[in-house]
């Protein structure tokens, strides 16, 4: 949050630095409604007293979610604008279900049923976003961040903290005016998310061996946004 903060407060200065009268700058809120297309690869390193097993998971995720936007704009830096999106729940990731077998000759009691599930929320952005021309048509890119909130059922008794996820994105898309103070808005944006490294607590399988589990994951997504906003 600090991070988004320090960005926020950064890309506002610069734009106010740009505006020489309050009348020139002009402010927005308004909502909407997203669909999100992801792709997910991740790998779990299980560790023991004997060889490590890793297992490899590919997934496609399919999420609808609703989020708030407030921007400001201003016409003495060319339609230049500034803007914070948050969404406080974006994906339900499916539970995945799966037995593990000790194969390896470890002395542990890692065997059994594996549930992994959980959920991504809190999500923030900032972004700049600037016209081309005068179509209405815009680009935008900016830093967005969320909280993959872990929600695990283990045999191997490991246990996975949530994990804080932050990217950047690019996008553009269209917008016009509905009256005098309201608008509609629709754009595409593609997300790249950093890469996640989280290590898991300590095996409680009933052994002296302290070593930890891992995940490892690379994510990327695709959303589509339809938005409607009043100007002041």
């Amino acid at each position: 949050m600090k991070k988004i903060n320090t960005i926020l407060a950064t890309l506002g200065a610069i734009l106010m630095l740009t505006v020489t009268s309050a009348n020139s700058a002009e402010f927005s809120v308004g909502v909407s409604a997203n669909g999100l297309a992801g792709y997910g690869n991740a790998k779990e390193t299980i560790k023991g007293t004997g060889a490590h097993r890793t297992s490899n998971e590919e997934a496609v995720i399919a999420s609808s979610y609703a989020s708030i936007f407030a921007e400001m704009s201003s016409d003495e830096a060319m339609g230049l604008g500034v803007g914070i999106s948050y969404a406080p729940e974006v994906v339900n990731l499916p539970k995945e279900t799966r037995i593990i077998q000790n194969t390896s000759g470890d002395s542990g009691n890692d065997t059994g049923t594996q549930q992994i599930a959980g959920d991504i929320t809190d999500y923030l952005a900032v972004y700049l976003t600037f016209p081309v021309g005068d179509s209405g048509a815009f680009v935008k890119g900016g830093y967005n961040q969320a909280t993959l909130e872990t929600k695990e059922n283990l045999a191997t008794g490991s246990k996975y903290e949530n994990v804080d996820l932050s990217g950047t994105f690019v996008g553009g898309g269209y917008e016009a005016g509905l009256g005098d103070m309201m608008f509609w808005r629709a754009e595409g944006t593609f997300h790249m998310w950093d890469d996640i490294s989280v290590n898991g607590s300590e095996s409680n399988n009933g052994t002296t061996d302290t070593a930890k589990n891992k995940i490892e994951a690379e994510l990327g997504s695709i959303v589509g946004s339809l938005s409607i906003g009043m100007r002041f």
